[in-house]
């Protein structure tokens, strides 16, 4: 009876009564411990999400990609355009009720097990960090390859991914003052581990959440793990993690877990959902029918491929035949390999010339800028390239080549989930007499 009464004044104060919610009542929640869809999602934050700037593709659970025009009018992507993807409601979490546990729990026995509570006031103690690093959704591009059969998935285009400035303490550090060996000598690595993280809220495929990465990887002082508490020199919205959510550069966005509950050192991989039965890439004979058998005999996806975008002009820009253009777009990779160069195609993809880029760095163009190579990259570039004369019947590919030697492949490679696509990106504008040029 008492929680009974709690839900009543809970569905009062957001004005749900009556108490029938699109068929689930309040011994339904009382039992399966699920609010229905309206109750859940009646504390979204709407007012920070910028409608104007986003393709929403679904209203719940929220997920809007930036208008891929915008994206490059910085190179610092600003929060405000900063693309949103969500597997369920967010959070509202004080933070100052805010807590999340530290757990180690493997079956070694060269260091204790353990389990501690950190608040904000923990981390902060701790040396602070920023990266800027580009974050990615695993679906981005989606559409190319439902576009060839359906997927399973958010229809995606090219703007969900984003560069920005995170802030907060490397994972590392946290994970040291519990007790995790620093030294990837230690014998403790002779063994692989795994580092599982928990979100606060519901999702629609799980019970919670929860998603891994390699240990090795983040105790790689190198490789920038952070338990961010700031993007773009500010506390993080919740729509993006508040208070508190993992940067993982160089891996997909579905390992950046956001309004982290928990954070455990363990000897397996995370059997989440998200782990096991999402965010891999199957082969082509998988599909809806018969995905439950391939699910265990592939990994699950971790570092980003290679990438490109053509984000002016879209697919349906008018360009005028004879003027110049500028074309500007996009590139990235994954584990911290750096985007040597971007190409760009006007011949369907018989003859390539080199775009400028523009980096973490500095500008570095085709004609001998210089980066250090030697360094992990986790930003994107911006590149353009100029067309002196739109021919008629003007077509545009880019592709993006990085340090591993690695290139976009020229046609799509469709999968049930419809991940990692990065095929060559074409775009076909219409050309007119009469619409104005962009320089």
């Amino acid at each position: 009876m008492e929680s009974t009464a709690l839900l009543q004044k809970l569905f009062k104060r957001e004005g749900l009564l009556p108490f029938q919610l699109d068929g689930l009542t309040i011994r339904h929640v009382i039992c399966t411990g699920r609010m229905s869809s309206a109750a859940a999602y009646a504390d979204e934050p709407w007012r920070h999400r910028h409608l104007p700037n986003f393709i929403v593709r679904s209203k719940e659970p929220f997920n809007a990609e930036a208008n891929p025009d915008r994206l490059v009018d910085s190179f610092i992507t600003p929060t405000e355009r900063h693309f949103r993807r969500n597997h369920g409601p967010i959070p509202n979490i004080d933070a100052q009720a805010w807590s999340m546990s530290i757990e180690i729990n493997t079956e070694s026995s060269s260091i204790a097990r353990v389990k501690r509570t950190l608040r904000l006031g923990d981390l902060s103690k701790l040396p602070q960090f920023e990266v800027v690093a580009v974050l990615e959704c695993a679906g981005n591009r989606r559409d190319g390859l439902k576009a060839i059969k359906p997927v399973n998935g958010v229809t995606w285009g090219a703007g969900t991914a984003s560069n920005a400035r995170w802030g907060g303490c490397r994972l590392r550090d946290v994970l040291a003052a519990a007790g995790v060996p620093a030294n990837l000598c230690d014998p403790f690595y002779a063994n692989s581990r795994h580092v599982e993280f928990a979100a606060y809220g519901e999702v629609t495929d799980d019970e919670k959440y929860t998603s891994s990465i390699p240990l090795e990887w983040v105790m790689n002082p190198l490789n920038m793990v952070l338990v961010a508490t700031e993007m773009n020199g500010m506390p993080l919205l919740r729509d993006h993690g508040f208070p508190a959510r993992i940067v993982a550069p160089g891996i997909i966005g579905a390992r950046w877990v956001k309004w982290l509950k928990y954070i455990r050192v363990q000897d397996r991989e995370s059997d989440g959902y998200y782990q096991q039965r999402d965010y891999k890439i199957l082969p082509p004979i998988a599909g809806a029918s018969n995905c439950e058998e391939f699910w265990p005999r592939f990994p699950a996806l971790m570092e980003l491929n290679i990438q490109s975008a053509i984000c002016r002009p879209s697919a349906d820009e008018c360009l005028q035949v004879g003027r110049p253009y500028r074309v500007r777009g996009y590139a990235l990779s994954g584990g911290g390999r750096a985007v040597d160069r971007v190409e760009v195609s006007l011949d369907g993809g018989r003859t390539w010339d080199l775009a400028d880029m523009y980096t973490v760095q500095a500008k570095a163009d085709s004609h001998g800028g210089q980066r250090d190579w030697t360094a992990k990259h986790w930003a994107w570039v911006l590149w353009s390239f100029h067309i002196e004369s739109i021919p008629p019947g003007c077509s545009i590919a880019c592709r993006a080549w990085d340090s591993g030697g690695n290139t976009q492949p020229s046609a799509a490679v469709w999968n049930y989930r419809g991940v990692m696509n990065n095929a060559v990106f074409r775009v076909c504008p219409p050309t007119t007499g009469s619409a104005p040029s962009r320089l």
